[in-house]
């Protein structure tokens, strides 16, 4: 069977996505290691904290949705109906799919950031959000942690999703805990 040239630049273009996303992925866990050790990061600001972990440009309009990938990964993996619940988020917020900004949430949700990725841009994101903004984050969270959904989507948020919101509720505390006491308490 002949091979149509545009099959091997299909092939050749998602091989170079794919390459992108990880190095993407590197970089942001690389970000966070250096903010995790470095003294003077301390002293940083606050939209230079977030710069540092790489959130600058068309980045930063998906930084406060962070918190759903931390939902996504909780139970050890993203099932496609989570990953869909989180780029749909996404495209609501008018993100396009192909814009960097889009390619980093999709670049998060193919393999698992780093703990010192986690660690860092949940603690940079309650320094930033707060009030209603907070508390729509956690019900952010509940929509994709019950995106897998059972029957009914009755029992459908696992425990450690239901975990992972509460030690987001608790991270960003005030309205994101009575969020969460609404939704799962």
């Amino acid at each position: 069977m002949p091979v149509n040239p545009s099959d091997n630049e299909d092939t050749y273009f998602q091989q170079r996505d794919q390459e992108l996303r990880k190095q993407l992925r590197e970089q942001l866990s690389k970000n966070a290691g250096s903010l995790g050790e470095d003294e003077a990061a301390a002293r940083l600001t606050l939209a230079e904290r977030i710069a540092s972990l790489g959130f600058v440009g068309d980045k930063l309009k998906v930084f406060d949705l962070l918190p759903l990938v931390h939902v996504a990964w909780a139970d050890g993996s993203v099932s496609r109906k989570e990953r869909a619940a989180v780029l749909d988020i996404v495209r609501g917020r008018g993100i396009e799919p192909g814009s960097e900004a889009f390619r980093t949430v999709e670049s998060l949700l193919e393999e698992r950031p780093s703990q010192a990725f986690f660690d860092q841009s949940l603690a940079i994101l309650r320094q930033a959000v707060g009030g209603a903004r907070a508390a729509n984050i956690v019900d952010l969270c509940v929509q994709v942690a019950g995106a897998s959904g059972g029957f009914l989507n009755i029992g459908s948020i696992s425990g450690e999703e239901r975990a992972q919101i509460e030690a987001i509720a608790k991270q960003l505390g005030g309205a994101a805990l009575d969020a969460f006491d609404r939704q799962l308490g």
